[in-house]
Formats: C-alpha cells, structure tokens, sequence
C-alpha cells in the first residue's frame, strides 16, 4: 500500500510554534533538516507514523556546555582561595610545569613528610586530651611508609643519574682532562718542575676515598 502523501501548506501548517526545523527530502533526494523559511515547494517534509512533520526544536549541533559560575559570592570566595593554594602548593607547580623533572619526588617527600608531622601533631593532641590515637597513628604509619617508597624511588633516580667513575669510558675522559690541564700548564710557560709539583699534589688529593665520596656527594646534590 503506498504510502499517505501530505500536502505541503497542510504539514507546514502542523509544525509545533516551538519548532525551529523540519526534516525534509529534497528533490536530489536528500534527507536533512531546514529551517521553516527555508522550506521550498519542491521539498518532501518528512512526517513520523501518526502523520505529523518530524521537527527540531532548539538549535542544532551539541548542547552548549552548562554554566560552571559559582552558586553565590560565599562559593566564589572559597574557589578563589583554592585557586591560591594550586598556585603556590610546590607539587603542583613542579608537576604541571616540569613533569619529567625529578623535582617532583622531591617535592612529593616534603609533601608526605608534611602530612606525616601534621598527623603527629593530631596524634599527640589527641592523646593529651585522653581521646583513642590508633587511628590517627596507623594514618602516620601509612604517610610515613610513603615517604620511605618515595624516598627508595628518588634514590634510584638519581643513582640512575651519577657518573660510575670506575667505567673505561670515564677513565678514558679523565686521561684526556687531565692532559688538557697539562697543556695549558705548559702554554702558560710554567717550568716542568712546577708543573709535575701540581700534578703530583692533584693525585694525592684525588686518590684519596674521602674526595670520591665527596665527589659522588656533589654529583648527588646537582641532580
């Protein structure tokens, strides 16, 4: 049975006043939505199984995202101040700034170590008081365990970083400092005798196990 066809003036007569669009075939056969003003005596309007026009009602395309502004001046006051805290809080800043960087285990650790001497703090007023503390100490427990890991983490970090001063490559390039000083020694018209009196000093210091630890201590402290 073919289907019922509907003259023009009498769909758009249908059409709901809340309606921006309908949905119509034009004579290339296409099947969009057009504006009401737009509609030409060519177009089929489409209708749905009760024989009214399929409409659109608002504008199309997604719904416009809802307003985030704060309920009221109280809101917008509490928002500011956290806004502030983001601002100046160190984790933060390290980790939106320099994410790679390994700053940021640094900083977590003095964040954990914070929130580990504010739950002594909690703890020890709560004991002063005669109040129950072991839920307040196994929260330390579990701040001050995450202090160790992180610390673990960072030690590894900057471990990985250190210049292992017994590898080939690094004596190799030790040799080659060590005969660019000679050189300019030697440029600088110094005699042998004062030139081997340095190097001979320079050795003994550098030979020692304190400057390797304190070498390793200042590679530590630059990373």
């Amino acid at each position: 049975m073919p289907a019922k066809r509907y003259r023009l003036p009498d769909l758009l007569a249908k059409i709901p006043p809340s309606a921006t669009r309908v949905r119509v075939k034009t004579a290339k056969g296409e099947v969009k939505y057009k504006e009401l003003a737009e509609v030409a005596d060519t177009d089929e309007v489409q209708v749905n199984q009760s024989g009214d026009p399929i409409v659109m009602k608002g504008a199309p395309g997604r719904k416009p995202t809802p307003s985030m502004a704060p309920a009221n001046s109280t809101v917008a006051a509490i928002l500011r101040r956290k806004q502030d805290v983001l601002d100046t809080d160190p984790v933060y800043l390290k980790t939106r700034r320099t994410p790679d960087s390994p700053d940021v285990l640094h900083e977590v650790i003095v964040g954990l170590s914070e929130e580990a001497a504010s739950l002594k703090f909690e703890r020890d007023e709560a004991a002063r008081e005669g109040k129950d503390t072991a839920g307040l100490s196994a929260k330390r427990v579990q701040a001050l365990r995450a202090v160790g890991e992180t610390w673990l983490k960072r030690m590894d970090q900057v471990s990985g970083k250190l210049i292992n001063m017994d590898t080939p490559a690094f004596q190799a390039l030790w040799k080659f400092f060590m005969e660019t000083i000679r050189d300019a020694m030697v440029n600088t018209k110094m005699r042998p005798e004062q030139v081997e009196t340095v190097f001979a000093k320079f050795a003994t210091l550098v030979g020692t196990d304190e400057w390797r630890s304190e070498a390793k201590n200042r590679m530590k402290m630059s990373v």
